[in-house]
């Protein structure tokens, strides 16, 4: 209704970007991120140990189980390093602006928190900024290539244009093969937890716990798996994790508004946002810690779409802020059209979290410190001059 309500029309232009505004830009969020990386560096290596570890899954849990491990270090660490994957997406939109040495710099260190995703174990944060450069990257083609494009309609509705050279080898080819690394990793990743927790065989009596996950398993399926190698019940499980993913957060949804008592919302914000409350706690703010604040929540360790953890802070006047959320995204999307490269790139990142948000809401945890970077950058393209010249003084 939000999206409707907002007419094409009623957003106002917005002055073209120069290329060395752009440049300027993608250089500051370079170095605010490279600043957060050093400061990462420093707590994984110094303070929560992490990658010192011999078992980084096991330090890894550890970790979790705690609350600010890096202190006030790394809480700034947190919020700075994620401009180093916004300069490189803005870099992306306009390579052509930038030479190869930069080029190589920016791209370096702006996959960071991919690789550290990567190298932690995780998945969702591989997801949500693969697609965003996958997106940005399709923007880009836009921008600086020239190509035939295939319109996709019904009727006379536009469903989808898209280039033609999507649809060659040299592209389907590398797409395939990194999905299909993609759910080999998510396949480790399952068999190194499940080993982790000694569950064996007994990986379906916990599933199926009500509590848990209240997940049904077909006699034959079962069978199939115990007399399977353990490669083979290892793909077998992993296979069976990712359609799981995909398929219980409406489910967990309707369980979360039935179990909680209250319809009119428990903690406003702080639940779904609790990493910025943590900065605060840094101070010696007296809030809850996220434990404190899913003892609510009668089934942990599940996704619940985009709209639970609003339910869980709001209520139904979640409602509200969802209408004025969906009026947000449709002015983003509109000067993403016009070529702006801020909202390209904010866009980009906001059409993963829409396409999933019947799944599970990518704006909680570390996503969040993504989205406040693009607010950010959205205020820097909005008050850094066009034109800005810098000139060093040399003495006489």
């Amino acid at each position: 209704v939000g999206v409707i309500s907002l007419k094409t029309s009623l957003v106002k232009p917005l002055k073209v970007t120069s290329n060395k505004k752009a440049k300027q830009i993608a250089y500051l969020f370079f170095f605010i991120g490279v600043i957060g990386i050093l400061l990462k560096l420093y707590i994984g290596f110094f303070k929560s140990g992490i990658y010192t570890a011999n078992d980084i899954f096991e330090q890894r849990l550890e970790n979790m189980g705690k609350e600010l491990t890096g202190g006030a270090v790394g809480a700034i660490a947190s919020i700075l390093y994620p401009f180093s994957f916004l300069a490189l997406l803005v870099t992306i939109y306009n390579y052509k602006i930038f030479n190869k040495t930069h080029l190589f710099l920016i791209v370096s260190f702006g996959l960071y928190p991919i690789i550290e995703t990567f190298f932690m174990g995780g998945r969702t944060t591989i997801a949500l900024l693969g697609t965003t450069v996958v997106f940005v990257s399709y923007a880009s083609f836009f921008k600086n290539a020239s190509f035939k494009i295939l319109k996709f309609k019904i009727l006379k509705l536009t469903l989808a244009i898209l280039p033609k050279f999507l649809f060659k080898k040299k592209v389907i080819v590398p797409l395939t093969i990194a999905s299909v690394l993609f759910v080999s990793y998510s396949i480790t990743v399952l068999d190194t937890r499940l080993t982790r927790f000694n569950y064996g065989d007994r990986v379906f009596e916990v599933w199926e716990q009500k509590d848990y996950q209240w997940v049904k398993f077909d006699k034959d399926f079962k069978e199939a798996l115990y007399s399977a190698p353990p490669n083979e019940k290892s793909r077998m499980l992993g296979l069976f994790s990712l359609k799981h993913y995909f398929a219980h957060g409406v489910f967990e949804y309707v369980r979360l508004v039935n179990d909680l008592e209250k319809t009119t919302g428990y903690h406003y914000g702080q639940y779904e946002f609790n990493v910025f409350f943590k900065f605060f706690r840094v101070f010696g703010a007296p809030l809850k810690s996220f434990n404190e604040l899913n003892d609510i929540v009668k089934r942990k360790a599940v996704y619940q779409t985009f709209f639970g953890p609003f339910y869980i802070d709001f209520g139904l006047f979640g409602i509200v802020l969802l209408f004025f959320w969906g009026r947000f995204s449709k002015r983003i999307y509109t000067h993403a059209k016009r070529g702006h490269t801020h909202y390209i790139i904010f866009y980009g990142y906001l059409s993963t979290i829409i396409i999933t948000s019947i799944y599970l809401n990518f704006l909680m945890g570390s996503s969040s410190y993504y989205l406040f970077a693009f607010f950010i950058s959205l205020l820097v393209f909005k008050y850094w001059p066009n034109n800005l010249t810098f000139i060093a003084k040399h003495k006489l």
